[in-house]
C-alpha cells in the first residue's frame, strides 16, 4: 500500500487527519502526514483493515467505525 492509497482511503472515509489518527491509535496529525507522505508505513494489520474498510460502502464503513469507537479506552 503506497502513501497515496492511505490518503485516498482516509478521504473515502470522510475523516480528517486528526480523526483518522485517533481511530488508528496514532499520536495525531503528524503521524498521519508521515504515513501519507511515505516517511512512515502502517503496520500489516492496519493495512489489511484499511483495505477492508475501503471495500465497504461509506455507510457501512462509518457504521463499523462508530461501533469500534465504542471500545475506545480513553
Amino acid at each position: 500500500m503506497n502513501p497515496n492509497d492511505v490518503r485516498k482511503i482516509r478521504e473515502h472515509l470522510e475523516m480528517t487527519p486528526e480523526e483518522f489518527a485517533s481511530f488508528l491509535g496514532l499520536s495525531g496529525y503528524g503521524s498521519v502526514m508521515n504515513i501519507e507522505t511515505g516517511v512512515r508505513r502502517p503496520n500489516k494489520f492496519a493495512i489489511k483493515f484499511l483495505r477492508f474498510l475501503n471495500s465497504l460502502s461509506i455507510a457501512k464503513a462509518k457504521k463499523l467505525i462508530e461501533e469500534i469507537n465504542k471500545f475506545d479506552t480513553e
